[in-house]
């Protein structure tokens, strides 16, 4: 049986065969990265409550230098930039007991800012009004039969949905005579009209009018307070009889209808 008998030379060296020279790398690779990350690895917790574990050499040095975060120092602080408030969960320890009773004067022409987690947020301006995040700006005065829908949107608890449902019902009525007809729209309930109520003017000059002696069936049928059946009765009627001569004649002629449909109509 033949033996394998390495070469030998520069006195003694052993000369490599190609898959153990990759067997060797591989191994060293290994070591090194196993290595490198047992030494750079990030920071991790032990647990919630428990102190930090650090995995680096400088992580470790620098721990001393860190202040105790259960520590508060005398201006409040806690040493690694939290500011410690006396209604935050028995913090009020912390509270500068020296404060002059006079204090309260000038608390009330300041703002109020609270640091959590890096992010500062303002909860109550000067005025004593919380702040609302991302809220429309403050809506002007909209006369609500001329403004578009792009117009209603900026008013508040209006979105696009029913910005365009106020606009198509306005054009189906001619133009709004009362502000209580946003209730006929679909959607709208007391709380968002008593919102936006306050922002709308109602001005009725342009409103457009039906002439119920010449305008089409269709042209009746469109408006929403007119029914087919009374649409085909009125259109019988001037066929028939002749024209309509006032809104008691024709409440005689269709029945029982909505009586804002009078602002709507002329003869």
């Amino acid at each position: 049986m033949a033996t394998y008998k390495r070469k030998k030379i520069n006195k003694g060296l052993i000369v490599l065969n190609r898959g153990e020279r990759a067997a060797v790398i591989s191994l060293l690779s290994l070591i090194a990265l196993f290595l490198g990350f047992s030494l750079f690895r990030p920071v991790l917790p032990f647990g919630k409550k428990g102190p930090m574990a650090f995995h680096n050499l400088d992580s470790m040095l620098a721990a001393h230098a860190l202040p105790d975060p259960e520590t508060p120092k005398q201006d409040g602080t806690n040493g690694i930039g939290k500011t410690t408030y006396a209604d935050d969960k028995g913090l009020g320890q912390n509270h500068d007991k020296n404060r002059s009773k006079n204090s309260s004067k000038d608390d009330d022409a300041t703002t109020t800012y609270r640091i959590h987690e890096g992010n500062v947020t303002n909860p109550k301006t000067s005025n004593g009004n919380t702040s609302t995040g991302h809220t429309k700006a403050q809506p002007k005065a909209l006369p609500l039969n001329t403004a578009d829908s792009t117009e209603l949107v900026a008013l508040p608890q209006i979105g696009e949905v029913m910005a365009s449902r106020i606009h198509r019902y306005r054009d189906r009525l001619g133009g709004y005579v009362s502000l209580d007809q946003l209730f006929e729209v679909k959607g709208m309930d007391t709380v968002r009209f008593e919102t936006i109520r306050p922002y709308l003017v109602l001005e009725t000059d342009d409103i457009r009018h039906l002439d119920v002696n010449n305008d089409e069936f269709k042209t009746l049928l469109r408006h929403p307070y007119l029914e087919y059946d009374q649409v085909k009765a009125i259109v019988n009627y001037r066929e028939r009889k002749g024209l309509i001569r006032d809104w008691k004649q024709l409440c005689e002629l269709i029945g029982d209808v909505n009586p804002l449909l009078q602002h709507y109509v002329t003869y």
